[in-house]
């Protein structure tokens, strides 16, 4: 199954299009509030803490506000929230790359079917309507606790492959075979984004080097980096 091809010669406006929610997000950590953006915006942090010289488009296809409590001790987020106060109909960008943020939770859906290029998505908690959105995704990211199916089953549903992460490293499945990286379990650290950033960094490497161990071996190392700020 063929899952990343550049065409050299299609010009593109932006290697990369990311659609999806930008959220008002109230953080309570260790008792204290705090209140940041949150969704496509950590996207777009990530984008730019690893200093990516990729030219990128955000998209934003829904307003909305969550709660988020974190516990540092064991590396885990809650969360709760309405991702969709306020939507609209994306506009469909020329890029090379399309991805879609919290595929499950967005309203509208009927763009993917327009995008022309790599499409990826990744999923968030929540209902998971997606299985007839899934025929036209390259890439789709999810992480272990919202892995609602079999693995191997999701990836022969998906146009290309899963990438499931977890703290412990991550998988790439395309229903036949699988690469795996394994990676240190690091605790007393804030993952809220984590996911998001992960998505960012693997996406950021592969547009360079087209190579999908490799991108998942950047992708765990830069998202650590992030998360503790050393970028």
């Amino acid at each position: 199954r063929t899952n990343y091809c550049r065409n050299e010669k299609i010009m593109h406006q932006y290697d990369l299009a990311i659609y999806g929610h930008i959220t008002v997000d109230r953080i309570i950590n260790n008792f204290k509030e705090e209140v940041s953006l949150g969704a496509i915006a950590n996207f777009w942090s990530a984008l730019n803490k690893i200093r990516s010289s990729i030219k990128f488009k955000l998209v934003p296809c829904a307003i909305g506000e969550a709660v988020i409590v974190i516990n540092e001790k064991t590396s885990q987020r809650f969360g709760r929230g309405n991702l969709n106060l306020e939507t609209v109909e994306p506009s469909v960008v020329n890029a090379e790359w399309h991805h879609v943020m919290y595929l499950n939770q967005l309203k509208n859906k009927d763009f993917i079917r327009d995008l022309d290029g790599i499409i990826s998505a990744d999923l968030t908690a929540g209902k998971m309507d997606v299985l007839d959105d899934l025929a036209y995704i390259d890439y789709l990211f999810l992480s272990e606790e919202d892995l609602f199916m079999d693995l191997n089953e999701l990836a022969n549903i998906v146009k290309g492959c899963v990438i499931l992460h977890y703290p412990s490293g991550s998988i790439c499945a395309d229903g036949k075979t699988q690469i795996e990286c394994k990676t240190e379990v690091k605790k007393n650290i804030n993952v809220l984004g984590a996911g998001d950033t992960f998505a960012a960094c693997f996406i950021s490497n592969m547009l360079k080097n087209n190579d999908i161990e490799s991108s998942l071996k950047y992708a765990h190392d830069k998202t650590l980096k992030v998360l503790l700020d050393e970028n």
